[in-house]
């Protein structure tokens, strides 16, 4: 059985939301011309990624832009993938109190809410400079997120593709550098894990992908922004690291550092059978996920 997920490393406009929203939109009408079951958009598209600034107004404008389910940003979507018949994985600041959150909604074909998740690993250091009387903030280096509430849990949905179900789950870039997420939805039954991501990649995080899809045994899709945002690379890699014995490629696809539409077919039987083949890993994994 193949998934076939559409990684959209595509520029926004700033943080227009209406422009935003209209560039998506064309690009998920793009993905489903090109056979893709599931969409995914880089972290935080309704606004572009783009940073809180620290001064008081400039943070309330910021936390302003937050939209929830009603919003007619996020309803477009709802009723585009209905259209479409197909699961869109978008992403945007959700509403929140006392803070917003960073967000991506899983909508399935019907144009349902399958599957809804805040990044737990928020980007919050340097957060405590802002309590000081006297904070620099000019040199300060603040996390993306410290103006964020993180979300509470991890969860998987049932999506439906053209050749069948897979259960997929969600992390948000820095997510993907703890162990912990990934275990987390391994032990939910994760088939898949889909990554909308915003940060300039290297060796290391792709190797720390490739070790998370591979201890887990499922795939994992990441999207990025492309240059000058970020530098792109993204990317969707198997854990799936052999079959009867002999080496198989585990990377399976790479963007370059341009804007461009990355398709990555999932072999979801090949991750079902190394499951099979290497069922000692799950059991290890499943019962000392919480030693101490």
């Amino acid at each position: 059985m193949k998934f076939t997920i559409a990684l959209l490393q595509i520029a926004p406009d700033g943080n227009d939301l209406n422009r935003n929203l209209e560039k998506g939109s064309r690009y998920c009408s793009q993905a489903k011309a090109r056979g893709a079951d599931l969409v995914v958009f880089p972290e935080l598209w309704s606004i572009g990624c783009a940073a809180c600034p620290l001064d008081a107004a400039g943070m309330q404008a910021w936390e302003d832009s937050a939209i929830d389910d009603k919003s007619h940003f996020f309803q477009s979507f709802v009723k585009l993938a209905r259209e479409l018949d197909l699961n869109v994985a978008v992403t945007y600041l959700e509403k929140h109190s006392p803070k917003p959150r960073n967000t991506v909604a899983m909508i399935n074909g019907q144009g349902e809410i399958a599957l809804k998740y805040s990044k737990v690993f928020i980007c919050n250091f340097g957060a405590e400079e802002l309590q000081k009387p006297n904070a620099d903030m000019h040199h300060l280096d603040l996390g993306c997120d410290f103006n964020c509430n993180p979300g509470d849990g991890f969860s998987v949905c049932t999506l439906r593709g053209k050749e069948g179900e897979v259960k997929v789950g969600a992390m948000i870039c820095a997510d993907r550098e703890f162990p912990e997420a990934g275990t987390a939805l391994m032990l939910k039954g994760a088939e898949i894990i889909i990554v909308p991501n915003s940060c300039d990649w290297d060796k290391v995080r792709s190797s720390l992908l490739e070790a998370r899809a591979f201890e887990n045994q499922l795939s994992i899709a990441m999207a990025n922004y492309p240059r000058p945002l970020t530098n792109g690379h993204s990317q969707a890699c198997t854990g799936a690291a052999w079959k009867n014995g002999d080496p198989r490629p585990t990377l399976l696809v790479e963007a370059g550092e341009g804007e461009e539409m990355v398709i990555a077919e999932i072999d979801v039987s090949a991750v079902r059978d190394f499951r099979k083949e290497e069922s000692w890993r799950m059991e290890y994994r499943k019962n000392w996920h919480n030693l101490a």
